[in-house]
């Protein structure tokens, strides 16, 4: 016979097969919610402090995780925001994972939203409104995002501190079985208008996991192009990333508007290299990049550190024109080949100014420190000076910029020495100090090389300090003195019987070919007081003729005024040696000789010759009294005071 149960225990397992059917029942058929959706919301804002609207219907589904699927969705912004919705969507799915929600957690591992309208603010404070905790700031997390997948969506961006509000137009689609996100991206950044497209991976990569997230980006911003390829781990707060990047731009300034970086003002410029991140810096290396006409390399890295970042390297170029980094040292940035921008200003007399007048910009030296070491190896566009080598460690610190050590090859010998800027002074405070160390004549003035014109070395040295908003400024205040001094060379007889005005030397040299006079020593010694320099002494000597000059010149106006004297040591029956004036701005001197003198010495000449036409040559006759100098005593004044006996 059968067994059978009691009616107790048959009633009870009846129950539990009933329940086991309707559990089984409800957790494979959709529920419908809409009864709930009031708690739902005030759920949320209690865990959040934001509203969610459902003003569609409302479904569950169990499996192994919740599927909650909400139509006309809307989620609202933190008061501060610039929207009052922070999310609009015409359908969102939402995974649930069940146990975290025992612990009070929301975690959603995938959303889906179609036709959304998202809002991402950040304000001045910090705050970013797609933190959707109620305490931003406090470390505590109630909810999760995972993986995020937006169909024919719209993202705005918005940053008041930066003038930015960026719109994405955003899709995501499926490629060789592989979710893949599209954006196009348009609006301001800073003012500057953005057009961007992007493609990346399935998500935001708002989950940390260890899977990076790979993406191509080519875009404009302003004048400055940008195509990025690569991938970045957890990109919300990078941990690592490695991308191959191309930048091109009008001038390499405008980065100071993108990403708040104070780079000098350069004509066009265009790069390519590598651009790597290791969680504390980004390394820009293996590049190349053309700047005008200049060429650079070399790797370049930066650092976030409080209280400013930090630029540092090392950048090698093979050939550099300086005029490409005029407005570096205050010089008008040009526009074309081989022309300034703007013409130069004019002095108040209305003559062309010469020193460099633009504004050197230290609000943006406040953005960044650096260190960096630059090498030239072929420098170009220093007037016609040849030039060699250039050598030097930038170093920027809280807006003091120096140059240390400088090192510039120049005319067959070398400049050394460093440059000091304040930018914390008002006005920004300067000092030069630079030693001159064997400089050639013949290589200095090549275009005196073809005539054997000029041999020697020149020695020297430079110290000024001075204050202002540019490099004129600074010239025109500054303290200091300068010497140079050149021991045993060579000059052209010709050019200094034709300074001399010995008619019958040149005439001489003329006929039967230029020779080369031996310079016993030459010296300048100037002393700068408020921008005036004065000649302390400025003596040319050679074994027939000495050359003297004393005025002064005037840096803040770029006037001169100086009084050449040419004292011939031997005897000549044609000369109309007298002094001559050089005056007038720096762009354009005058140089006079001292009409009376010459006119009293022509005028004696011709009443003489009245009288006997070889007596006309008796006022032109020099008895030489110019007497040899004391070379060693003057070349010893062109010493560092430390040196001198």
């Amino acid at each position: 016979m059968p067994t059978r149960f009691p009616p107790l225990l048959r009633r009870l397992a009846i129950a539990l097969l009933t329940l086991a059917v309707g559990l089984a029942v409800a957790w494979v058929l959709p529920w419908k919610l809409n009864p709930l959706r009031g708690w739902i919301g005030e759920r949320v804002q209690a865990a959040t402090g934001r509203t969610l609207v459902i003003d569609g219907d409302l479904w569950w589904r169990f499996g192994r995780h919740g599927r909650l699927t909400a139509e006309g969705v809307r989620i609202g912004n933190p008061a501060w925001a610039g929207r009052a919705d922070f999310l609009q969507a015409r359908r969102v799915e939402l995974e649930v994972a069940l146990w975290p929600l025992l612990r009070g957690r929301i975690v959603l591992p995938q959303v889906r939203a179609e036709q959304p309208d998202l809002w991402l603010e950040r304000a001045p404070d910090g705050r970013r409104s797609w933190r959707l905790e109620r305490a931003q700031n406090d470390g505590k997390r109630t909810l999760y995002l995972g993986s995020v997948a937006l169909d024919r969506g719209v993202v705005t961006y918005a940053e008041t501190a930066r003038r930015a509000e960026l719109r994405f137009a955003v899709q995501t689609r499926v490629d060789d079985g592989r979710p893949r996100l599209q954006a196009e991206a348009s609006g301001r950044w800073n003012d500057l208008p953005v057009q961007a497209h992007a493609e990346g991976d399935e998500v935001l990569q708002l989950r940390n996991d260890d899977r990076p997230y790979a993406f191509e980006l080519d875009g404009r911003i302003g004048s400055t192009s940008i195509a990025a390829s690569g991938s970045v781990l957890r990109p919300r707060e990078p941990e690592r990333a490695d991308l191959r990047l191309k930048l091109a731009g009008g001038s390499l300034g405008e980065w100071h508007r993108i990403a708040g970086v104070g780079l000098p003002d350069t004509p066009p410029y265009k790069t390519e290299g590598r651009l790597r991140f290791d969680g504390v810096r980004w390394t820009y290396e293996d590049f190349s990049a053309v700047v005008g006409r200049s060429d650079l390399g070399g790797r370049v890295a930066y650092e976030r550190r409080a209280p400013r970042p930090l630029l540092s390297g090392e950048l090698v170029s093979s050939s550099l024109d300086l005029a490409d980094f005029g407005p570096v040292i205050g010089q008008a940035r040009r526009s074309g080949a081989g022309r300034t921008g703007a013409a130069a200003p004019a002095a108040a007399d209305g003559a062309r100014r010469v020193l460099p007048q633009q504004r050197l910009d230290a609000d943006k030296w406040g953005t960044l420190d650096a260190d960096v070491h630059f090498v030239g190896q072929e420098v170009r566009n220093l007037g016609r000076f040849p030039i060699g080598r250039l050598d030097f460690r930038v170093k920027m610190d809280d807006r003091r910029l120096t140059l240390s050590p400088l090192l510039l090859q120049l005319g067959g010998g070398r400049l050394e020495g460093e440059l000091h800027l304040d930018g914390r002074a008002q006005p920004m405070a300067a000092r030069l100090d630079l030693k001159l160390r064997r400089l050639q004549l013949d290589t200095l003035l090549p275009q005196l090389r073809s005539t054997k014109s000029a041999l020697g070395a020149i020695n020297g040295r430079l110290a000024l300090a001075g204050q202002g908003p540019s490099f004129a400024r600074m010239l025109g205040s500054a303290d200091g003195e300068a010497q140079l001094a050149m021991g045993r060379g060579q000059v052209s007889n010709l050019l200094l019987e034709l300074l001399d005005l010995d008619a019958y030397e040149s005439l001489k040299f003329l006929v039967r070919g230029d020779r080369a006079v031996e310079v016993r020593c030459a010296l300048v010694d100037v002393g700068f007081q408020r921008g005036q320099m004065s000649t302390r002494a400025a003596v040319f000597d050679t074994v027939d003729t000495v050359i003297e000059a004393r005025g002064r010149a005037d840096f803040a106006n770029e006037q001169l005024d100086l009084r050449v004297t040419p004292t011939a040591k031997d005897l000549s029956p044609l000369s109309a040696r007298v002094p001559f004036d050089v005056k007038g701005p720096f762009a354009q001197p005058q140089v006079s000789p001292d009409k009376a003198r010459l006119l009293a010495r022509g005028g004696g000449a011709l009443l003489l010759g009245l009288v006997n036409p070889l007596a006309a040559l008796l006022p032109l006759i020099e008895t030489g009294p110019g007497e040899d100098r004391d070379c060693s005593a003057l070349t010893a004044r062109a010493q560092p005071p430390q040196n001198r006996k």
